[in-house]
């Protein structure tokens, strides 16, 4: 009897892994993807007001422009806490797609 009560036990924990890891790595992706969306996204409407606002006129609006003329806080890339490097920009031709440059 206690051979069977091990099998339903480990049957019963295989079957919760099974369950809880593919969910909390598909919960975990979609937080991640989110994050990265908002920031990029107040980084894209801060380009839209001063490109509207005929403060930033030019077709690639970089992010050290909307530092200094938008008051833009320092940004970073909240899945790995890397700051954006200051030559990463919007640009205007493109919809107003944000481009992140590499150093």
């Amino acid at each position: 009897m206690g051979k069977n009560k091990i099998w339903i036990y480990l049957t019963i924990l295989i079957i919760m892994a099974m369950i809880a890891i593919p969910s909390t790595y598909k919960v975990i992706t979609r937080h991640n993807e989110r994050l990265l969306q908002n920031t990029i996204k107040k980084i894209v409407e801060s380009a839209k007001d001063c490109y509207y606002n005929d403060s930033c006129i030019d077709d690639k609006i970089t992010l050290e422009e909307l530092y200094e003329k938008n008051g833009l806080p320092v940004m970073n890339n909240p899945i790995t806490k890397k700051i954006y490097n200051e030559k990463s920009y919007v640009s205007v031709s493109e919809d107003f797609a944000f481009i992140e440059v590499e150093e």
